[in-house]
């Protein structure tokens, strides 16, 4: 059964409402509808009811010419496939409702698209809204206040890929980042760069994450990990690149990009011990690893395609922890997993298993490349700290 609407979009026809710009990725563009404050003082029983549903959240809508599933079908997936691997999706996942367009909607948006092209992403210039009869309306993870703290990462592969060797040294992230920066080094044009490509800093592990609820040293690398971002701290908000709209804010980022956001050094101390306190007790990640590995194939592989797929998504969410104030129980911590809309497996499927082959042949997964890429994985590093 289809989802149904919670709200259609012609239905703010009257109103002097606003739409803004907040951020793209490759099939979707992110806008925030904004109510003048005369409209949310003197809205009737109509205005008042679509103000609540928009309340809180994003508009989320289609780029045309992309290849992406409907919104419908997106949202399917995620009440059928996606929301029963958490006993609690409220708390858990970010939330999304589907929302009706109409063509005079779509023309306000793309109308800011042109005025915005200048400002955006190069290959993104010039991509419109599609005139699509849907979209969705996506739970806001931004800042509700200027002193909240926000903190956004891929959790990646939270277990050993179970396709590696039973002789591996390196989770299926580390193995991967070894082949993309041994491939760099290949193709270096002179002896600077083959240099650069060998003292890189080591790429951080996943597995730390989970780690860190037992191991003191895995919880100092995931926090020192956030200081590889700490640069400045802007307080700019500036349309985002990313299809999640989270990146329009300061936010410490943890894949450590050199982004100009605040590291861990830049945030305040009691925010950081609540910090410290999820990372060390959250059942997010948990919840996350048991739906990864309740998913996984066989190391020689699974028919069920389709299952393969599920984890896949899984391996490729973000996750977003707010810390803010509250007045009853001091510092709220708010933890989300997101993108995890549907994907193509059919059109990934030879990707995902042609990189295990890459992986696996060229000894990526055991540490045994030529010359060998320097990483810090916990399956090397956890079991000397265990021993």
């Amino acid at each position: 059964m289809s989802p149904k609407p919670v709200a259609d979009l012609a239905s703010l026809k009257g109103t002097n409402c606003q739409f803004k710009f907040i951020g793209e990725g490759a099939a979707n563009i992110v806008f925030e509808v904004v109510f003048p404050e005369e409209d949310i003082t003197t809205q009737d029983d109509g205005d008042s009811q679509i103000l609540d549903i928009l309340h809180g959240k994003l508009l989320r809508v289609p780029k045309a010419n992309t290849k992406a599933f409907p919104h419908p079908e997106i949202l399917q997936y995620w009440e059928s496939s996606i929301s029963p691997l958490f006993d609690n999706p409220q708390e858990d996942l970010v939330q999304q409702y589907l929302i009706r367009l109409n063509n005079s909607v779509v023309s306000q948006l793309n109308a800011i698209l042109e005025n915005e092209d200048a400002q955006r992403r190069a290959d993104f210039q010039g991509t419109k809204v599609a005139e699509a009869e849907y979209g969705m309306l996506v739970e806001d993870m931004r800042k509700k206040s200027p002193l909240d703290f926000l903190l956004e990462f891929k959790p990646k592969w939270l277990t050993p890929s179970p396709s590696a060797p039973s002789t591996a040294t390196r989770c299926r992230n580390c193995a991967r980042e070894a082949y993309r920066l041994h491939k760099s080094l290949r193709s270096a044009s002179s002896d600077q760069n083959s240099s650069c490509a060998l003292s890189h800093e080591p790429p951080f592990c996943p597995l730390e994450y989970l780690a860190a609820q037992s191991s003191p040293c895995s919880l100092a690398r995931v926090i020192a990990s956030m200081n590889l971002s700490a640069i400045s701290a802007s307080l700019d908000t500036k349309p985002a690149t990313r299809e999640n709209p989270v990146g329009v804010q300061p936010a410490v980022s943890l894949d450590g990009e050199d982004d100009g956001r605040p590291g861990m050094d830049q945030v305040d101390e009691r925010y950081r011990v609540a910090l410290v306190h999820w990372l060390q007790s959250n059942s997010l990640l948990p919840k996350l690893r048991d739906a990864q590995e309740s998913l996984d194939p066989a190391p020689e592989g699974t028919s069920d395609q389709e299952k393969l797929a599920l984890a896949m998504t899984l391996r490729d969410c973000t996750c977003f922890v707010r810390i803010s104030e509250d007045s009853k129980a001091g510092l709220k911590v708010e933890a989300k997993l997101a993108d995890l809309d549907k994907k193509n497996w059919e059109a990934k499927l030879e990707y995902w298993k042609g990189m295990d082959e890459v992986l696996k042949e060229g000894g990526y997964y055991e540490g045994v490349e030529v010359p060998r890429i320097r990483t810090r994985c916990f399956m090397e590093v956890g079991a000397g700290e265990a021993a």
